[in-house]
C-alpha cells in the first residue's frame, strides 16, 4: 500500500495510489496544498481500513496513467534531448520508434510486464539481431522506466535484470579484419600516389588507431608540433555534430616520425593555401582543399574504398584501420595496457575481449621458468633405488 505525492514537470501535482494491486493517479494541477491534503487524508483512510479489515473502493481518477508512447515521447524531450549527447538522444528516439512503440505504444505504462519484455527479446533474437543491438534496444527502455519510478509514476520496472535472456553468442574476433604489415605498406604507397589528398588521414588512422569521428574532429591545436610526441584526442564528430570522445575523456596518442612529418607538411600546405586565398587557416585538420570544409564520414568511407580498389586490395571497413593499429602493436609485443590507453578503451577488459586471441601462442615455457633450478635439476637426475629391509621376529 502506498500513497505518494509527485510533481511531473509541466503537468503539475499528482497523487499516486497503489492499493491491493491497483494503481491510480489523481491530478491536482498546480495546487500542491490541495494535493498534499488529499494524500494525507487518503493515507490515513487506507491505514484505518487495513487495520480494521474495511473495504475501500477507489473511484476512477481524474486522469489515467500515460501510455508507453506518451511517457517516452515526453521523456525524450525532457531528459534525452536535454542531458544526452545529440547522437545518443537521436539513437534513443530511433530505437523507441522502431522497436518499443510498435510493441508497447498504446499500453498504459504500468501494464507492461516482464513477460511482455521477454517476448520482445525473443522476437529480436529470432530476427537475427546481435547481442549489442538488443542491449541498445533495452537501454532507453530501462532508463525511461527508472525515471518513471523516480517520478512516482510507477513503482516497478519490467526491464530489470534482462541481460541473461540475451543468449546470442558472438565472437568479438569475427568482426575484426586487420591488414598485415605488407598490406599497410602497399595501401599507403598506392594512396600517396593515387589519392594524395586522402593520404594524411589514412596514415593518421593506421598510425594512431583513432576512431573515424575522432579523426574528423582533430584540430591543429591538438597536435604537439613543438616536441613531436603526441596528439591529444579531445572531441569526436558524430552524425555531423561535434561531441566529446566516446569515453568522455581526453587522451594522448603517440605520433610516429612518419606521421609527424606528414602532418607538418599538411599544415604548411594549408597555410600557403589560406594565404593565397586571403582567408584564415581552418581549425580542422582534415578538410577539402577546395572549400576548406571539414570532411564527412561518408566522404571518408568513399575515399577509403576507392583507395582499397586502387591498391587492388580486399574490401574491409574503415574501422578495421583501428584494428590494424592494435594488431600491429601486438606483433611488436606492446604491453596490453599501453594498447588500451592508445585506443581509448574504457577498461583493459574491452581490449582483451577484442584482441586477446591475437596474443595466443605456446606459452608453456613461461610456466617452466617458474621452477626452482635446483628442483628442476634434481627432478631430471635418476633417483637411487630404495633399500628395502625385512623385519625379523626374534
Amino acid at each position: 500500500m502506498g500513497v505518494k505525492l509527485r510533481e511531473r514537470p509541466g503537468k503539475g501535482w499528482y497523487v499516486l495510489i497503489d492499493w491491493q494491486g491497483k494503481r491510480k493517479a489523481k491530478s491536482f494541477g498546480t495546487n500542491k496544498k490541495l494535493a498534499k491534503d488529499f494524500a494525507d487524508k487518503l493515507t490515513a483512510k487506507l491505514k484505518w481500513a487495513e487495520q480494521n479489515g474495511e473495504v475501500v473502493r477507489l473511484n476512477s481518477p481524474d486522469s489515467k496513467l500515460p501510455t508507453v508512447q506518451e511517457f517516452f515521447t515526453d521523456w525524450l524531450t525532457t531528459y534525452a534531448d536535454a542531458h544526452c549527447k545529440p547522437s545518443t538522444a537521436k539513437g534513443y528516439r530511433q530505437t523507441l520508434e522502431r522497436h518499443i512503440f510498435p510493441s508497447f505504444g498504446p499500453q498504459p505504462l504500468n501494464e507492461v510486464t516482464r513477460i511482455d519484455v521477454k517476448r520482445l527479446i525473443a522476437s529480436l533474437v529470432n530476427k537475427g539481431l546481435k547481442k549489442q543491438t538488443i542491449h541498445n534496444v533495452l537501454t532507453p527502455f530501462k532508463e525511461g522506466y527508472q525515471h518513471a519510478i523516480d517520478d512516482g509514476v510507477v513503482s516497478l520496472t519490467p526491464v530489470s535484470n534482462m541481460g541473461r535472456l540475451i543468449k546470442v553468442k558472438e565472437d568479438c574476433r569475427s568482426h575484426i579484419s586487420p591488414l598485415t604489415t605488407q598490406e599497410v605498406h602497399g595501401l599507403l604507397q598506392s594512396t600517396q600516389t593515387g589519392l594524395p589528398s586522402f593520404y594524411p588521414l589514412l596514415l593518421c588512422a593506421l598510425r594512431t588507431g583513432m576512431r573515424e569521428g575522432e579523426l574528423l574532429g582533430l584540430q591543429w591545436g591538438d597536435i604537439d608540433f613543438q616536441n613531436g610526441l603526441f596528439i591529444e584526442v579531445r572531441r569526436g564528430i558524430v552524425r555531423t555534430q561535434v561531441s566529446s570522445t566516446k569515453t568522455h575523456k581526453i587522451r594522448r596518442v603517440d605520433m610516429s616520425p612518419q606521421l609527424l612529418q606528414t602532418l607538418r607538411q599538411l599544415k604548411e600546405t594549408r597555410m600557403l593555401e589560406a594565404s593565397y586565398r586571403k582567408v584564415p587557416i581552418p581549425d580542422w585538420v582534415f578538410v577539402w582543399p577546395e572549400s576548406f570544409e571539414r570532411m564527412s564520414d561518408t566522404t571518408v568511407r568513399r575515399l577509403f574504398y576507392k583507395a582499397l580498389e586502387t591498391a587492388k586490395m580486399r574490401r574491409i571497413r574503415f574501422h578495421d584501420c583501428r584494428h590494424t593499429f592494435a594488431s600491429l602493436l601486438i606483433q611488436q609485443k606492446a604491453n596490453p595496457k599501453y594498447i588500451q590507453e592508445q585506443l581509448g578503451h574504457g577498461s583493459i577488459k574491452v581490449t582483451m575481449d577484442i584482441y586477446g586471441h591475437l596474443f595466443e601462442g605456446d606459452h608453456r615455457h613461461f610456466v617452466s621458468c617458474l621452477d626452482d633450478p635446483k628442483g628442476t635439476e634434481s627432478a631430471t637426475q635418476p633417483q637411487p633405488a630404495l633399500e628395502v629391509t625385512h623385519a625379523v621376529n626374534l
